[in-house]
């Protein structure tokens, strides 16, 4: 008998579609910020297990992070692929990106896989990824650094928004903590005793807005002061800044870096203060591989008879796995609304049935592009050269 690879993907992901349902729920009502997703983490790794997955708890030192690892039945030796969960949720908003849905998503792509290469015993291993903070301090950079994805030919998640796209170019984004430490003085008895350095803080708000006329149309420059002193009488000794930067290419993201540094060195000058500057964490900009986007376009497109988005927006850190990786970071519409990420409103949606019925379609989009790698020799080939040339061309940028 013939057996259909798309029919043993959807049959996979049909049977399983009730149980993600229900852990998209739990995870979606119980948010969880950076690196406290015990809750989430538990569902999805007691969720593997009982279904006979072995999983690795702890990964790269993160408590919520795991990896689930199924070698196919016909064995090791062909490609090995990976797929990422996220489950953090936002301050304030709860799943206002909607990781519930990529953490079910991810789950969907990993049981679809591990049929097909049993099914049409085809060799090779698939990994699913549970892969925390991403909001905060991407933890798939750290899981990264410790060499957790090294083995892998394919990396792929989902990601819901407004819109679909399998050519997502997401911006570089670092993220910095700026310190600032004066000399605290009674504010009427004796300000010429003190050094501001809440004025410090402030004038290195006001000096990156002055410099937002003169930077490029795509880069992104925004923060907030988080203390700037504590009572109006005291001149404040100390103060601190959480600011973020973006650009287009991972280039173009030092030169940024090194305009917006002069600044706040600039505001310490100014005012006789001493500064810190703490890089926490930087996240390159997201590069689909081209061949793998065409075919989840293809498809996505059979379902929603519009083009595919191209103006999405926005950072992650999966973009540092995309630099490295043969990967996919495959975009679904949220439920047809246009309601943007990171609001009350898309949290609200993220728990809708629609909202789920968009994610297992393009679950299933996603485990049919890996699956099509995995048995078309000439596609793969074409994915390879696509990589490949990428490679080759990035220092254009």
């Amino acid at each position: 008998m013939i057996i259909s690879v798309d029919d043993v993907v959807a049959g996979a992901i049909d049977e399983a579609s009730a149980d993600l349902r229900k852990l998209s729920l739990a995870i979606h009502d119980n948010p969880e910020l950076a690196l406290k997703e015990d809750k989430a983490c538990h569902l999805l790794v007691h969720y593997l297990e009982s279904r006979g997955y072995t999983v690795q708890r702890n990964v790269a030192g993160l408590s919520t992070a795991f990896a689930s690892t199924h070698v196919s039945s016909a064995g090791a030796h062909g490609l090995h692929i990976g797929f990422c969960s996220e489950y953090d949720a936002l301050p304030g908003i709860g799943h206002g990106c909607g990781h519930n849905l990529i953490a079910i998503s991810g789950v969907a792509m990993f049981l679809a896989t591990t049929r097909v290469m049993d099914r049409c015993r085809i060799p090779g291993t698939v990994k699913l990824y549970g892969t925390p903070a991403e909001e905060a301090i991407g933890g798939k950079i750290t899981m990264l650094d410790h060499g957790v994805f090294d083995d892998r030919d394919l990396l792929m998640m989902l990601h819901p928004t407004a819109g679909y796209s399998g050519a997502w170019h997401s911006q570089c984004c670092l993220s910095m903590r700026i310190e600032y430490f004066g000399k605290a003085s009674h504010a009427a008895m004796a300000p010429w005793d003190g050094i501001n350095a809440g004025t410090a803080a402030n004038i290195a708000m006001l000096s990156m807005g002055a410099l937002r006329e003169q930077l490029k149309p795509d880069w992104r420059t925004h923060g907030i002061i988080t203390n700037g002193g504590e009572a109006a009488n005291v001149i404040p000794e100390y103060s601190s800044i959480e600011y973020t930067i973006r650009t287009a290419w991972a280039s173009e993201l030092q030169v940024l870096r090194e305009r917006t540094l002069r600044v706040f060195e600039a505001a310490a000058l100014a005012t006789g203060c001493t500064h810190k500057v703490t890089e926490e964490f930087a996240y390159l900009d997201n590069q689909d591989n081209p061949v793998l986007g065409r075919l989840y376009e293809e498809i996505m497109e059979s379902e929603y008879h519009s083009p595919p988005e191209r103006d999405v927006g926005g950072s992650t850190d999966f973009g540092n796995l995309s630099q490295r990786f043969i990967s996919l970071h495959g975009m679904f519409d949220l439920a047809g609304t246009r309601v943007p990420n990171h609001t009350v409103e898309f949290t609200k949606e993220a728990r809708s049935v629609e909202a789920h019925r968009r994610a297992i379609f393009a679950a299933k989009t996603g485990a049919r592009v890996v699956a099509r790698c995995l048995v078309d020799e000439d596609f793969w080939k074409q994915v390879k050269k696509a990589h490949e040339e990428r490679q080759q061309s990035s220092g254009a940028h």
